[in-house]
């Protein structure tokens, strides 16, 4: 019988040794054990991915209490998230701190694996995060998809899984930059417009430097980024500095989370690590050449959708979209009750930040027709649009918002179009920030 026994156990050591290697080289948890770059890495975004749990584990986002509500919002390609939510939130229940309970004790496993060196047991619980992570941004809603969780997620992606690791992150990171510089290729950018529009004008400066501030942040990040990726310190250190002080002073505009994120990414990356992979080109490069080539596929998707997706919202959201232009909107409904007075709602925009998501009104009435559909007639719905501080377009006029279904991939013709007619309806008072 203790033979027996016994067989078994070296059977069950050896499977798991055989998956665990099998796994380390598919995913090349080799590249993380041998660079301590990666392993710092690896520790910064799994710090990020605390702090994004951190302010998650309250947020009522993907509960069932937001569902019942009607103050959630899913993407265009899966209309139907809040149907499968399953998280009660304080004081409903306590299953959604219950989970982020479980995520932290996950996160400090992991950073307690690695410090013990052992990459492929960490590696393995921050896939489990990862996956949550991108589950909850590109699924289960809209309202918490950030520019700086598409960063955090393909970041982690590279990390977790391609080959040529530090290669890949280095040149994924220099991306971001670059793609972002596309974003603000208009002239609410070219002329500094997006500040002048704002009360306040440019932080610390006023307007008079808006112009100049703006055109040399679009040089930095389409031109001097790349230069990033030079061996040569002459050559990256001046662009690594710059870059240093874009950030901090970014950060008086939008808070700490995105800036803490990309200074530790970029001090690792291209400050203190002179870490260098050897450029020979062979098969391990595809999966990465791919990757980024679906990262500017995707990027630049919106250019298909006509329009201005600034101005409606389309294909906007599937890219790098943080600080294309100042908003200004006005959406109003009137609910026509089959029995009693009308209602009518209003929701405006508030600052410069809110971003006058035109799919969100859609989704919000959408809901709204859904549920209460034996007591509407119909609503009427008007939205109008500004963007930095140019005139308010009345981009839908209908009578009949519960007839409206929304395409996520093509453009939505009841949505009227500036260069179709879109009638102005007057013209913005100069906003604040925040």
């Amino acid at each position: 019988m203790n033979n027996v026994v016994l067989r078994e156990r070296v059977f069950d050591s050896a499977g798991e040794k055989q998956f665990f290697g099998w796994y380390r080289r598919f995913f090349s948890v080799a590249e993380i054990e041998a660079r301590p770059t990666l392993q710092l890495i690896f520790g910064a975004l799994l710090f990020s991915l605390l702090i994004s749990f951190i302010g998650w584990a309250h947020n009522p986002s993907i509960t069932i209490g937001s569902y019942l509500s009607n103050s959630y919002v899913c993407w265009p390609y899966f209309q139907t998230c809040g149907e499968h939510y399953f998280l009660q939130g304080l004081s409903h229940g306590y299953s959604q701190t219950a989970l982020y309970a479980v995520l932290l004790g996950i996160i400090a496993l992991a950073a307690w694996l690695a410090y013990k060196k052992e990459w492929v047991l960490a590696h393995v619980l921050v896939v489990i995060l990862w996956l949550w992570k991108a589950l909850v941004v590109f699924a289960l809603t809209r309202a918490l998809a950030q520019n700086f969780d598409y960063y955090e997620i393909i970041l982690l992606f590279v990390l977790l899984f391609l080959p040529r690791k530090l290669f890949f992150l280095r040149l994924t990171f220099v991306s971001f930059y670059f793609l972002a510089s596309t974003v603000k290729f208009s002239a609410g950018w070219i002329l500094g417009s997006y500040f002048t529009s704002l009360q306040n004008g440019l932080p610390l400066f006023g307007s008079a430097f808006a112009p100049l501030y703006t055109n040399f942040v679009i040089a930095l990040e389409a031109i001097g980024s790349w230069f990033l990726l030079s061996e040569q310190k002459r050559l990256r250190y001046p662009v690594f500095a710059l870059f240093v002080l874009f950030h901090l002073y970014s950060s008086i505009i939008i808070g700490y989370r995105y800036p803490v994120l990309a200074l530790s990414i970029l001090i690792i990356l291209f400050g203190i690590s002179d870490e260098r992979e050897d450029f020979r080109f062979d098969k391990s490069f595809l999966p990465g050449m791919l990757f980024l080539a679906l990262l500017f596929a995707v990027q630049f998707s919106p250019l298909f959708i006509p329009g201005d997706e600034r101005l409606t919202g389309e294909g906007n959201r599937f890219r790098l979209f943080m600080f294309e232009a100042n908003h200004q909107c006005i959406s109003k409904f009137t609910i026509n009750w089959k029995s009693g007075a009308p209602s009518t709602i209003v929701r405006e925009s508030a600052n410069a930040r809110v971003r006058c998501d035109l799919y969100n009104e859609w989704f919000w009435v959408h809901q709204v027709c859904l549920r209460r559909s034996a007591s509407i007639k119909d609503i009427s719905w008007t939205f109008d649009h500004s963007i930095d501080g140019g005139p308010f377009y009345r981009l839908v006029d209908t009578n009949d918002a519960c007839a409206l279904d929304y395409a996520a991939f093509s453009h939505n013709t009841w949505i009227h179009l500036p260069e179709n007619g879109a009638p102005i309806v007057g013209y913005p008072l100069k906003d604040l920030y925040e």
